[in-house]
């Protein structure tokens, strides 16, 4: 290419990036003098970008007006194109697609996230997905995988929280700008297929070093190269309730709120009974603790016991906590439904050979919807003291299950 031609697609590349960057100005109603203030690129700089009159940005430049323009994956994408290098390289560094942080401690999920940060490096699998009950942890485990990737220098991260009214684009023109890059893509509450399993598919396909982390609380197990369910945090353990994952968390959300708390020997008995109540779901943790800052903890057992789900709904919050309980027994195919609601009167926990001795079903029957409901997390695997396999219903689908009978009568 001649130097004539060099400067002809370095200006129309100019061009390019300048009418980009005043559409998403414009779209955000910003002047030039109030881009400048947010993104700290000098406002002569920003006009001689809208103008086409200077060559391509520096990498900062861009990532600085994508950040303060508010640009989502795909428009970072197209911004990316438009400077005329590289491909993905502003994207892999933005600040608006980095894994979010916490500031509790992960308890009890340790297994958990080893067994997927294993199949996200490794070789094989090149989709995986964490599925659970709304509440159960999936965010978390995937904040933390993220977070122990950041001390390596491979694979990137790029955090795409999933929205209810999204669609396919969230990730449209993501495989130009990846390319043969290792990169981890974290889909965070795919709940209901709003990135299709093609689309995901198609990725992959383009992208030899992509992998996709999946977060929702529909189990498709088929469509992933490893799956892994994510179970409630285990309440109590032989010898010290203090020990359990639930309980623990529940002491450290109460200490970051009441500075100075120490929880004695029957402090520790009325938590693992609160955990229990809630099931170990860490969400009904956080909401409980909250309670903890305007009720005694017999006030709290109580209420444990008679309504765990206003227990599991921050105090003054107008959002019901068991939205998701619904939606998940609505899910279920007739038979697994029926045998739910029966279930749900069971106190003891129970075999699949119990069912099946007690209702008359078939054992592929019972099979089926054992294995459906404990897929979206309405019952749970419970410690036994033999080597038999037991299962319990969620207090809060219990709850559920009681309010919609009564609504009934």
């Amino acid at each position: 290419m001649s130097t004539a031609d060099h400067r002809a697609s370095f200006d129309t590349d100019a061009v390019d990036f300048g009418r980009l960057l005043l559409k998403y100005r414009k779209r955000r109603r910003l002047t030039q003098a109030e881009l400048s203030g947010l993104s700290t690129v000098s406002v002569r700089a920003i006009r001689n970008l809208e103008q086409g009159q200077v060559g391509a940005p520096r990498r900062d430049t861009v990532r600085l007006l994508s950040d303060a323009l508010r640009l989502n994956a795909q428009e970072r994408v197209e911004f990316d194109r438009a400077t005329g290098a590289e491909p993905g390289g502003a994207l892999l560094e933005t600040d608006a697609l980095r894994a979010p942080s916490s500031s509790q401690p992960l308890r009890g999920r340790e297994q958990e996230v080893a067994a997927v940060l294993k199949h996200v490096l490794g070789e094989h699998e090149q989709l995986i997905a964490v599925t659970g009950f709304a509440g159960v942890g999936k965010t978390r485990v995937a904040m933390a995988v993220a977070q122990a990737l950041e001390a390596c220098e491979t694979p990137s991260v790029l955090w795409v929280a999933v929205r209810q009214d999204s669609d396919n684009s969230v990730v449209d023109g993501l495989a130009s700008s990846i390319g043969d890059r290792s990169v981890l893509v974290v889909l965070d509450g795919n709940d209901t297929d709003q990135v299709s399993v093609a689309t995901m598919r198609s990725l992959v396909r383009e992208c030899p070093n992509l992998r996709i982390l999946e977060t929702t609380r529909t189990p498709r197990v088929e469509s992933s190269d490893y799956h892994l369910a994510l179970r409630p945090l285990p309440v109590t353990e032989p010898f010290c309730a203090g020990d359990a994952p639930a309980v623990a968390l529940l002491l450290d959300l109460v200490a970051d709120l009441q500075l100075g708390f120490v929880a004695d020997p029957p402090t520790l008995g009325a938590f693992a009974e609160i955990c229990r109540q809630l099931d170990g779901l860490p969400r009904a943790l956080e909401a409980a603790a909250a309670w903890f800052t305007i009720l005694s903890t017999d006030e709290l057992v109580r209420m444990a016991r008679t309504d765990p789900q206003l227990l599991a709904t921050p105090p003054g919050s107008d959002v019901d906590a068991d939205t998701s309980v619904p939606q998940a027994v609505v899910a279920q195919p007739p038979a697994a439904r029926d045998l739910l609601t029966g279930l749900s009167h069971w106190r003891d926990p129970w075999t699949v050979r119990d069912v099946v001795l007690r209702t008359g079903m078939s054992w592929a029957d019972v099979a089926r919807s054992v294995h459906s409901l404990l897929g979206h997390g309405l019952i749970a695997q419970v410690t036994s003291d033999d080597d038999l396999v037991r299962f319990t219903v969620l207090n809060i689908v219990r709850a559920y299950l009681r309010r919609t009978a009564e609504a009934v009568a």
